[in-house]
């Protein structure tokens, strides 16, 4: 095929898979099959995974927030005796952020584990099984966005923990066209990054 063509072809294509995205429920149905529903039980811990690490101005990232406060929650409700705060490796430690806004939400120092673990959800569980291991987890309740759980869960079990989940929900649902995109490339985001796991061995 000619290069002209070629490059005809993936603009259509690309093209069309943005007004599937905007004005359809294309992304609900992506989202919906690489997600994994809500199922808390108690645990030894709850672990929050890193999510996005620590701005410029020293505060948390929208993801790492709604994750921090979705497993603080968790522990405010008596779930686990632990609560694990993961976070990117880097200059601003996400992980300490972390801790200092679950000690303001009532959560004792006692109580939290902090960690920097990382730059990916490989790295990231790899040191976090030590850690857990140490204080005789066994069974965890994890918390992460809704696409990023079937991935995450997959290299905890292969860890060697029992784990429920407990997603953070991106969008329920959306009926508007820049909602739907963005739900759209979280779940192509994560189904990349599924196939790459399962072709590196990590899964």
């Amino acid at each position: 095929m000619p290069s002209s063509m070629l490059v005809r072809a993936l603009g259509l294509a690309t093209l069309a898979l943005f007004f599937l995205g905007a004005f359809t429920p294309l992304p609900v149905f992506l989202y919906a099959m690489i997600s994994v529903p809500v199922h808390i039980e108690r645990a030894d811990a709850i672990v929050v995974l890193a999510g996005g690490g620590v701005l410029a101005s020293g505060q948390l990232t929208d993801t790492s927030l709604r994750r921090t406060v979705r497993g603080i929650t968790l522990y405010r409700d008596g779930l686990a005796p632990l609560l694990v705060l993961s976070g990117a490796a880097g200059r601003r430690s996400e992980g300490a952020a972390r801790a200092v806004l679950a000690g303001k939400c009532g959560v004792p120092d006692t109580a939290i584990l902090a960690s920097s673990a990382g730059h990916t959800t490989h790295e990231e569980v790899a040191v976090l099984r030590p850690l857990l291991r140490a204080r005789g987890v066994r069974r965890l309740i994890l918390v992460t966005d809704g696409a990023h759980m079937r991935r995450a869960m997959g290299l905890v079990r292969d860890a060697g923990f029992d784990v429920v989940a407990a997603p953070v929900a991106e969008v329920a649902a959306p009926t508007q066209p820049e909602p739907r995109l963005r739900l759209l490339r979280a779940a192509l985001r994560e189904g990349v990054a599924l196939v790459y796991y399962h072709i590196a061995g990590y899964l």
